[in-house]
């Protein structure tokens, strides 16, 4: 009787002391869960995103984005222009020259990683030049009035929002790169030879420090169009006294003083023909067009960045007579 007792009081302890592998998962599990918990595991919600990397600017972006906003404005204006049937072939020129300005400008930025989405807002957030800033010069009633009151619908309205850089826009060259400062500061020329072409009296900038090269580099160009005047014939003759005019003109403007013919200038070579007399006038105004770089010099001024930007705006619009195109950043070597 006692031996069948023991026996199953044994059984039952037994059993009870090993309990089912059932209940050793789910006491395993709860007890990971436990420490999961305990570890701040959130189960109600999604674990939360890496954060974005930042960006770093690329070079220059700042100064580029408001370069390339600029000329989205005046494209457009070029463009409304156009619209309304005034300004022909020139303004379609211009155009031409501004947009290929803007795939240039555009692509330094978008190959330097900037989101073409940071471009483009930045162009939005951008005010029309002329409704941020007039012309160093002496204010005239053509002014544009501010592009965001209406468009441009004029050439007059045009040729001022051309002339529209202010002292921060030259400022803001001197603190770029090599490479862009030449771009920029070839296209603000090329930008104000536009307005001189729609027949703005561009204003000369107050002397520079590299007024003296300015000046050198003007009085050959009044004696080489003396020869041209005096070996030319007919139409060429004709169109060779306007450019000598407007020469003396620009060198007057630039010397502050009475034009004199340079002495000891030398011919490149002889001149007794009219063909060699136009290829004298092409080839001399070309040549003074592409040197903006080398007259501006290594590490320029604001003032001379805009000297140098309006003497040659003035040089390209008389080449243009002489079959010298437009390009979109004359003289630059970037």
């Amino acid at each position: 009787m006692d031996g069948d007792t023991r026996g199953l009081g044994s059984r039952v302890m037994d059993g009870l002391g090993r309990p089912p592998r059932r209940l050793l998962v789910l006491g395993g599990g709860a007890a990971a869960l436990a420490l999961l918990v305990d570890r701040g595991l959130r189960l109600d919600v999604p674990p939360p995103p890496p954060p974005v990397p930042t960006r770093r600017p690329a070079p220059d972006e700042a100064l580029l984005l408001s370069a390339v906003a600029d000329l989205e404005h005046i494209v457009a204006a070029e463009t409304s222009v156009l619209a309304g049937d005034e300004g022909g072939g020139l303004v379609r020129r211009l155009r031409t020259v501004n947009r290929e300005q803007l795939r240039v400008l555009r692509g330094r930025l978008t190959n330097a990683g900037v989101p073409t989405a940071v471009i483009d807002a930045a162009v939005a957030a951008r005010p029309a030049p002329s409704s941020r800033t007039g012309s160093t010069g002496t204010p005239t009633p053509s002014a544009a009035p501010p592009t965001s009151q209406r468009p441009v619908r004029t050439r007059r309205e045009l040729a001022a929002l051309l002339d529209s850089l202010g002292p921060e826009d030259w400022s803001a060259l001197t603190t770029a790169t090599v490479d862009t400062r030449e771009l920029l500061a070839a296209a603000y020329g090329q930008r104000l030879a536009g307005a001189v072409l729609l027949g703005r009296d561009v204003a000369t900038s107050p002397p520079s420090p590299v007024r003296p090269e300015i000046v050198s580099r003007t009085s050959p160009l009044v004696y080489a169009f003396e020869v041209v005047a005096a070996q030319s014939s007919g139409d060429q003759r004709s169109r060779a006294e306007d450019t000598l005019a407007a020469l003396v003109r620009l060198d007057i403007a630039v010397s502050g003083a009475s034009s004199t013919t340079p002495a000891g200038w030398a011919l490149p070579y002889p001149v007794t023909t009219p063909e060699a007399a136009g290829r004298l006038a092409t080839e001399t105004l070309s040549s003074a067009v592409d040197a903006g770089t080398e007259v501006a010099g290594p590490s320029p001024s604001a003032a001379s960045l805009e000297d140098v930007a309006r003497w040659s705006a003035d040089l390209q619009a008389l080449a243009v007579d002489w079959d010298v195109p437009l390009t979109a950043f004359p003289g630059a070597t970037a």
